[in-house]
Parts: C-alpha cells; sequence; structure tokens
C-alpha cells in the first residue's frame, strides 16, 4: 500500500462489524511547516490481507497536528466500544502546540476531535502517548499521559532547552464525559515522550506506578505516590527516584516477563546515532528501595551517513512470545 509518509501503526477491533475482526488505524506526520498531517484507517484489513495494493485507507481526521501514537480507549473509560486517543505535537516549526484528543465514531464517518487535555495560556506541548487509570480514586478512569516542550533555540540564542511532565488529565463527573479542556494535574517532571504504569509492591502495597524514559530529560524514573489509597492528587506524597541516567537519550520503556521467572522486569532502548542499546532492568522487590540491576542484551545500534544530528537508533524494543503456552 502507497501511503505518504506514515509514521505510527495500530491494529484495532472493527466495531462495525457482526464478527470479529480488526482495522489498521496509520499516523502520519510531515516536519515540513504548515503541512496537514492525516489519522486514517484501513477497515477490517484482516480480510484483504491477499490484496494490500488495493487497500484504500479512509480519513479520519486532519485536525491533530504531528499525530504519533493512536491506540483505542479501553470500553470500560466511556462504557462504549470505539474510541480512538490521538497523542499530538513535536518540536517542528508550527507543530508544537500537541493535544490529547478523543475520536468518537470515526468508523462512520470523518469526525472532529474532542480535545482533553488542557495547558496554562501560552504553553505549548507535544504529547507522545496516553494510559487510562483512576488516578483519584473516584471510580472514573483518567488520562495519564507525558508531555515536553522543546527549544533548540532559547531565548538568549545560546543552547537548546527543554521541559518535561508527568501528567493526568481527570475525566468529568458530569455528563458527557467526552467533553473537552480536562482537569490537568502535575505529577513530576522526569517524562517526556514515552512511559508504562503497572500494578507493582510499593512499600508493602500493590499500586500504581509510572516507569519513564527521558529523551530530553535523560534519565530513567520510576514515580508512585505514598497515599494509602494510591490517590495521586496529592502531589507532595508522590515520589520520583532515578533509575538510571548514566547512558544517554532514554527513549522507550515496556514493562514485561523477559527471562520468564515470572517477574516483571524493564525493556529499555537508549537511542544514539552511534552505539544504540537495548537493556533490561530488574524490577526489585520493592520498587521504593531498589537495586536496580541492568543487563545489555544488545547494542552498537547506528545511523548510516554522515549527517547525524538530531538522529538516533534504536526506536522501541517491543517484546512478543513464541506460542500462547510460552507467555
Amino acid at each position: 500500500m502507497k501511503i505518504a509518509e506514515p509514521a505510527y501503526l495500530r491494529l484495532v477491533p472493527n466495531v462495525t462489524a457482526n464478527r470479529t475482526g480488526y482495522d489498521l488505524v496509520i499516523a502520519t506526520f510531515s516536519s515540513v511547516p504548515f503541512t496537514v498531517d492525516h489519522v486514517q484507517y484501513v477497515p477490517d484489513v484482516g480480510r484483504h490481507l491477499d490484496d494490500p495494493a488495493n487497500w484504500s485507507p479512509r480519513l479520519i481526521t486532519n485536525r491533530p497536528r504531528f499525530p504519533n501514537e493512536v491506540n483505542i480507549v479501553p470500553d470500560d473509560v466511556f462504557q462504549q466500544p470505539g474510541v480512538l486517543s490521538v497523542a499530538s505535537g513535536f518540536f517542528s516549526p508550527t507543530k508544537t502546540h500537541g493535544s490529547v484528543d478523543l475520536l468518537q465514531g470515526w468508523a462512520q464517518q470523518e469526525v472532529s476531535p474532542v480535545t482533553i487535555s488542557s495547558q496554562a495560556s501560552g504553553e505549548e506541548w507535544f504529547y507522545h502517548r496516553v494510559e487510562w487509570a483512576d488516578m483519584n480514586g473516584d471510580g472514573r478512569k483518567d488520562a495519564l499521559t507525558a508531555r515536553a516542550n522543546f527549544n533548540p533555540l532559547d531565548q538568549l540564542g545560546l543552547e537548546a532547552s527543554s521541559k518535561s511532565q508527568l501528567v493526568w488529565f481527570e475525566q468529568p463527573s458530569s455528563y458527557p464525559a467526552l467533553s473537552p479542556s480536562w482537569n490537568g494535574h502535575l505529577i513530576a517532571d522526569c517524562a517526556d515522550l514515552f512511559f508504562r504504569s503497572a500494578n507493582l509492591n510499593v512499600g508493602g502495597k500493590n499500586k500504581t506506578v509510572i516507569f519513564s524514559a527521558g529523551y530530553f530529560s535523560k534519565r530513567l524514573c520510576v514515580t508512585w505516590t505514598e497515599d494509602q489509597n494510591g490517590d495521586w492528587s496529592d502531589v507532595t506524597k508522590v515520589r520520583t527516584t532515578t533509575i538510571d541516567d548514566e547512558l544517554g537519550v532514554y527513549f522507550s520503556v515496556e514493562v514485561a516477563d523477559m527471562n520468564s521467572d515470572s517477574r516483571l522486569d524493564l525493556l529499555v532502548t537508549v537511542n544514539s546515532p552511534d552505539n544504540g542499546t537495548v537493556l533490561v532492568y530488574e524490577i526489585p522487590d520493592d520498587v521504593t528501595k531498589g537495586p536496580w540491576e541492568r543487563r545489555v542484551i544488545s547494542d552498537g545500534f547506528s545511523v548510516p551517513g554522515l549527517f547525524k544530528q538530531g538522529k538516533g537508533s534504536p526506536g522501541f524494543a517491543v517484546p512478543f512470545y513464541p506460542s500462547v503456552a510460552n507467555r
């Protein structure tokens, strides 16, 4: 299939067919200023695998600037299937004002996004990923995300500057939930692009913890709350520990059992133009105490060519299993 500048792909359940099937959602973007970016999809892609040359993507929306990760919102968030989330924006000129958007009814027609992210006047942030969790114990799942602002030249024209924030946007209690401008809550300043959450032991209790790979902050961090009920509303009870800050640009992080010992690990990539690395960190019995054992499983990733400024490898590392029985 020919499509201009594909970036992120996602298979999502087809909600219009009376059988099991999947749509292929495609986010495309360009770093050229003032260009229009797209979120598109190929319906029921599994039934047409024998003829991909004739796939014809349908437009969902062209409103988000620089759409990054697109994902399906869990059905229990809004008590309905088929809602998509889009995280957008980057430091490309004219595309620095990103957002977190919801797309509803996209399988029937082109739709206008509902922008649930919010920020102070004059602020510009870009977003790459959204997860869903009840962050304040009110029974409603909220949007957990990371955002960044990057200025290649600061106001004095000297060095690049960046800001990083791990935040959550509170799902409103009033109907309808798919309304814009949710109330935002700052968690920490360690995350900027990619993160993952998991339920792990925190001081003897099973709680949500957040692992973040700092692209600009150059830190791999773990964040949790010491609130007894797991309520993230009180930022004075939030704690962040740096797992590692020795390797440079941390790009992606996944939580998975990497050695079949029935314990979760971190699968992490460090992005570099000359010696990118894939690593595994063993998660300790209590994330608040450590230690974090680090193991390199592959290195030597590089970018070809002479002009490497701003480039790097690898990108994402994603675990998969040879069979369901071995998972």
